[in-house]
């Protein structure tokens, strides 16, 4: 009897909107520690498909990150891109 992996079979047909139950949990805490609206703009910034909204492009922006990490720690992931989004945001030179 064949085993189906019902995750990998969901990102092969689904790939650009596709979300894990970890990407989920680690979107989710982004979104409330960086009241994140959920109007749009925010895929653009994050380089992911322009259709989705605020809260669904960071779902799917923390997925391609999960993706391209094998053997993550979901604390340790969360912390991870909390810090990569905040370099992503535009320096601005208070007091210059």
């Amino acid at each position: 009897m064949k085993v189906i992996d019902y995750d990998k079979l969901f990102a092969k047909f689904k790939p650009s909107g596709y979300v894990s139950e970890d990407a989920n949990i680690i979107a989710n805490i982004i979104i409330r520690e960086l009241l994140i609206q959920t109007g749009d703009g925010l895929a653009r910034f994050l380089n992911v498909d322009t259709c989705f909204n605020n809260h669904m492009a960071m779902r799917v922006w923390v997925q391609k990150h999960l993706d391209a990490s094998l053997g993550y720690v979901v604390d340790d992931m969360c912390n991870q891109l909390k810090i990569e989004l905040y370099e992503l945001l535009p320096q601005l030179g208070y007091g210059c």
